[in-house]
């Protein structure tokens, strides 16, 4: 049995039976929606996208609901488990303008909001409107360091979700690429995790599935793959609501079915089997991920974390986890199920069957010891 590592303690609590049943039939419609039929090599592009969306998104037995849209969410009325706000401005295609950021846009040198591999974001105000943004600041050395950064830009304007962080503005300059982007204020879903004094719930847990299922649903019907899915790549809307918002499409690479796509980078607890193995990936590579997530939520624990990166990869490739620690004594056993359908180590092809009947109904989650 793998001796998973604690991230920390998370509190829990119940909540209302009948908003939990609601919630979670909601959440396994998205959640069903986002494995995609892969189409067969030989089968002409176009059919076989017709026939993946098919069969995608009109599941037997499953009511089929289009995905939310910022417009569809402007007039939506506030609830517990009330979408993600829209981006306070309409979709629109960006292309990277050759001019000074600071020309347009006052950035913040002291508030800085996050950072990584790419360089850090800054909290920035449009100088014309007031408007609240963030900056994105990306390091670029090279040719290659740009064509990705535009790959981004690509992958954004392509993306008009509430559950997708929208992209407003781009501005290159000779050692770095700047986008300026939709500002929340939540903090890192990754927080609320490691957080002694956050009281998660199954509840909540379903909540952000839900969501980040939607999101994803959203950018799999645009044929593109996110590849780095994790706790910290998901912003809350504030810190009072259980709204989110992806985050990060550096990574996202365009799927085309007729082309087999191979990646061999990522962040390793997330990894899929088949990322690791430098196999093909597909729509269920980053279902792969929302399980892996969906088992830190509801246990503060991380299923495949090794010592260091290698043993990591190892408990992948071996799909070596349980829900044998204490931490899930209390989980409900259709949560179980739900995480049993996502972290499976035979190869996924085709579209993955019902990942479970019925409705999702959270126990009564005791506390975890601190």
């Amino acid at each position: 049995m793998l001796t998973v590592k604690r991230l920390e303690g998370i509190n829990a609590c119940y909540c209302s039976d009948q908003l939990e049943k609601m919630a979670f039939f909601q959440c396994m419609e998205e959640v069903e929606k986002c494995f995609l039929e892969e189409s067969s090599g030989e089968q002409d592009s176009r059919s076989g996208k017709n026939q993946a969306k098919e069969q995608a998104w009109s599941l037997p037995g499953l009511k089929d609901t289009a995905p939310a849209t910022a417009t569809d969410e402007r007039t939506a009325a506030p609830a517990a488990d009330a979408p993600a706000p829209p981006a306070p401005f309409d979709h629109r295609i960006v292309t990277a303008r050759q001019a000074a950021v600071n020309s347009f846009y006052t950035v913040s040198r002291t508030e800085i909001l996050g950072g990584g591999r790419f360089g850090q974001v800054h909290k920035c105000e449009e100088k014309a409107t007031g408007l609240k943004l963030a900056a994105k600041i990306i390091k670029t050395r090279g040719v290659k360091d740009k064509d990705d950064v535009k790959n981004e830009i690509s992958v954004m304007n392509q993306l008009d979700h509430v559950n997708l962080i929208q992209l407003y503005d781009a501005f290159e300059s000779k050692n770095d690429i700047v986008l300026v982007m939709e500002y929340v204020d939540g903090g890192e879903l990754f927080d609320r995790i490691i957080d002694d004094n956050c009281n998660l719930t199954e509840l909540d847990t379903i909540l952000f599935i839900r969501q980040i299922c939607e999101g994803i649903r959203h950018m799999h019907q645009m044929y593109i793959l996110h590849l780095d899915l994790k706790p910290e790549n998901i912003l809350c809307v504030n810190r009072d609501t259980k709204q989110i918002k992806i985050i990060d499409f550096g990574l996202a690479r365009r799927y085309k079915p007729r082309e087999k796509l191979k990646v061999n980078f990522g962040t390793p607890e997330f990894l899929a089997p088949e990322v690791v193995n430098y196999d093909f990936v597909s729509f269920p590579t980053d279902m792969w991920s929302v399980g892996v997530i969906t088992y830190m939520l509801l246990s503060g624990l991380s299923p495949f974390l090794g010592d260091d990166d290698a043993e990591t990869l190892n408990n992948i490739l071996a799909c070596r986890w349980d829900l044998e620690d204490q931490e899930f004594q209390d989980v409900s056993e259709e949560a179980r199920e739900f995480i049993s359908k996502l972290l499976i180590k035979e190869k996924r092809k085709g579209r993955i069957a019902a990942l479970m009947p019925g409705t999702w109904r959270p126990n009564s989650v005791r506390k975890v010891p601190s």
